[in-house]
């Protein structure tokens, strides 16, 4: 079986400009003028660039399974982003993880270690796919697989339509979010949410112009970007029930 890194070295999921939820994501981080800015699955580190642009004499750290480009402006870490963090208890002042938290196989241990790597008065700016996005509440009833879900490892089945992704290379999601299941997960796992977002998707015309407007409510938005800061104390959660307990 391929082991996590190796899975990301040879399956491209990052993207390479500047689209909304990027540049969205860009000037929440910008804004914070923070010293030291840890960006989870990077990748080449088109966020990166943009920041080191606007944040000169911040320390920029970017995380992923693929090596970094030999001409970055930011440190780059080859490591395992789904385990323990190679970093320090209170490291950094802003934690980016852009549409990593769905490929994880455990992620309330990821929002555990970056609880754990952000200082006390930091930020974390996280986006993940929306199951119960507008368009996934228009595809199921038809007996269309989900958007943003997969059931092969190599290939999207059940979407029907090649528009829709049939046949296409999947991205490795494990586990899809909806904006209700994204609080409580984050709230578990120690934050407190600041402000959610609805992000548009990439849909072709004149469907985007729909989704679009549909962005500007997270409980139907194709994409959610939330905005949280670390509790002081991670709050105790009872034990999961096995199923068919009371």
């Amino acid at each position: 079986m391929t082991d996590f890194p190796s899975y990301y070295r040879g399956n491209v999921t990052w993207v390479d400009e500047m689209d909304q939820r990027l540049s969205t994501i860009a000037d929440t981080v910008i804004a914070r003028s923070p010293h030291r800015v840890l960006d989870l699955g990077c990748g080449h580190g088109v966020l990166l660039d943009a920041l080191s642009r606007n944040l000169p004499d911040a320390q920029l750290v970017g995380v992923d399974a693929v090596a970094p480009p030999e001409s970055a402006g930011w440190s780059g870490v080859t490591a395992d982003i789904a385990g323990l963090l190679p970093f320090a208890q209170g490291s950094y002042d802003v934690v980016v993880a852009g549409e990593v938290l769905e490929h994880v196989p455990h992620p309330d241990l990821m929002l555990s270690e970056i609880h754990r790597v952000l200082t006390v008065s930091g930020l974390l700016v996280l986006s993940t796919p929306n199951i119960v996005s507008w368009a996934n509440r228009v595809l199921v009833p038809l007996g269309i697989q989900p958007l943003f879900t997969e059931t092969s490892s190599e290939v999207h089945l059940g979407r029907r339509w090649r528009v829709l992704g049939q046949g296409n290379q999947v991205q490795g999601h494990l586990k899809v979010f909806s904006h209700r299941a994204l609080q409580e997960i984050l709230h578990r796992t120690g934050f407190r949410i600041v402000q959610m977002m609805g992000m548009p998707a990439e849909f072709p015309p004149p469907i985007n112009r729909f989704d679009r407007l549909c962005a500007r409510f997270p409980s139907i938005a194709s994409d959610l970007l939330v905005i949280a800061e670390p509790l002081a104390q991670v709050p105790t959660m009872p034990p999961p029930r096995r199923k068919g307990t009371g």
